[in-house]
C-alpha cells in the first residue's frame, strides 16, 4: 500500500484542524448535512456590493445584468469559488484546497514547500474556498487516497452495492434518486439522505448541502465557480455547463486554452474537450441538467466541473498519476484561474 505523503489530507479531521488553525480566512459553517456534519467555507478578501434590485431572471427581463450584479465599479475585486468533494470519494481536490489553504495563510504548502508567488495572486481576488461539501459521502470512505488502489475498490466505497450486494457502476448508481433505499453499502457519490449533489432536484425541495451552496452562488456571484472532482484514471480536464448562453461556453473554452498552456509548460497533459459547444443537450435522451449547469443559471457565471486523475492502479483504460502529479495539476489550475480572472 502507497504511504500517504504527508501534504495529501483529505479527511474530515484534516478539514477541522485547518478551520481551528487559521488566522486570515473567515471561515463559516454554510450548513449542517444530512447527517449533521458542518459543512464549511473559508473566505478571503471582501464581498463585492452589487446594488441588487432584481434576481437574475428578472434582470436580463429587463435587459441589464447589473440589476441583479453590477460588477462595472473600478472597485470591483473578482471572485473564485472553488468546491471539493461533491462526490465522497473524489478528495483529491480536497488535498489541493487544505494546500492552497495553508499557502495563503503562510506561504508554504503543507509539506513546507515555498508557493509566495501563488499566496500573492490569492491576495489579488476574492476567494471562496469549501474543501468538503459532501462530508456525509466522505465519512464513506475509509481511508485517505485512492492513489494505488483497484478500480473495484473505487466502485465499492465511491458508488456502494446494490441490495444484494453487487457492485453500483455507472451510470447504474443515477439510474435510483435517492439511492438510499436500494443499497447495501452506500458509497461516497452520496449524502446520508442518499442524495447525489451533482443531480439533486434544483428546482425543488434540494439538499441543505445543495441550498447551502446555491446561496453562495447567489450572494457572492462568483466570476468561476469549479466542483472538483476525480474521475478514475483520466486525463485531467474540465467539463463545461452543459445548460448555458454560448458566450459563457467560449468563456470555458477560452479558459481551458489557458490552462493547457500552463500544464505543457510544466510537461502535465490535460484533455481539452470543450472546442465543440454541443455538449450533448441536443442528443436523445439530452445530457443531464447536473449542477454545474444549475449553478451557472442560478448566477449568470461560468460553473465548471474539474476531473482529476485518481491514481488507480489497475484501471485499463488510462494511466494512473501519483500524488505529485494529481497534486500539482490542482495548483496548475488555480493559478491559471486567478491569472484569467484578474487579466480579464
Amino acid at each position: 500500500m502507497n504511504n500517504v505523503p504527508k501534504y495529501y489530507k483529505t479527511s474530515l479531521a484534516d478539514v477541522e484542524n485547518t478551520v481551528k488553525s487559521v488566522k486570515k480566512a473567515a471561515v463559516k459553517t454554510l450548513c449542517f448535512s444530512a447527517c449533521g456534519r458542518q459543512v464549511y467555507m473559508f473566505r478571503y478578501g471582501d464581498e463585492n456590493v452589487f446594488n441588487r434590485t432584481a434576481n437574475l431572471s428578472s434582470a436580463l427581463g429587463g435587459k441589464n445584468k447589473c440589476c441583479f450584479a453590477d460588477k462595472t465599479s473600478t472597485n470591483y475585486v473578482p471572485t473564485l469559488l472553488l468546491v471539493g468533494c461533491i462526490h465522497g470519494g473524489e478528495f483529491e481536490g480536497t488535498a489541493a484546497l487544505l494546500n492552497l489553504i495553508n499557502i495563503i495563510e503562510s506561504g508554504c504548502d503543507l509539506a513546507g514547500k515555498e508557493f509566495f508567488d501563488l499566496k500573492s495572486l490569492c491576495d489579488k481576488i476574492n476567494l471562496l474556498i469549501i474543501p468538503c461539501i459532501n462530508p456525509d459521502g466522505r465519512s464513506h470512505i475509509p481511508f485517505d487516497s485512492f492513489v494505488g488502489k483497484s478500480f473495484n475498490d473505487l466502485r465499492y466505497y465511491n458508488q456502494g452495492t446494490w441490495a444484494d450486494g453487487t457492485l453500483c457502476g455507472w451510470p447504474e448508481c443515477k439510474q435510483k434518486h435517492p439511492i438510499k433505499d436500494y443499497v447495501d453499502y452506500l458509497g461516497g457519490y452520496f449524502n446520508d439522505d442518499g442524495v447525489n449533489l451533482m443531480h439533486d432536484n434544483f428546482f425543488g425541495k434540494k439538499a441543505n448541502e445543495t441550498e447551502a451552496l446555491f446561496q453562495v452562488c447567489e450572494q457572492y456571484v462568483p466570476d468561476f465557480t469549479v466542483l472538483l472532482h476525480g474521475g478514475t484514471n483520466c486525463k485531467n480536464h474540465i467539463l463545461g455547463p452543459a445548460y448555458a448562453p454560448l458566450a459563457i461556453k467560449q468563456t470555458v473554452a477560452d479558459f481551458e486554452q489557458i490552462l493547457k498552456r500552463n500544464c505543457q509548460e510544466k510537461e502535465l497533459e490535460l484533455y481539452t474537450p470543450n472546442t465543440n459547444f454541443d455538449y450533448g443537450e441536443n442528443k436523445n435522451p439530452p445530457v443531464s441538467f447536473n449542477l454545474p449547469s444549475a449553478v451557472t443559471q442560478l448566477c449568470g457565471e461560468p460553473c465548471v466541473t474539474y476531473e482529476s486523475n485518481q491514481g488507480l492502479a489497475d484501471y485499463q483504460n488510462g494511466v494512473g498519476y501519483n500524488y505529485d502529479e494529481i497534486y500539482n495539476h490542482h495548483l496548475i489550475l488555480f493559478k491559471s484561474l486567478i491569472e484569467y480572472l484578474t487579466q480579464k
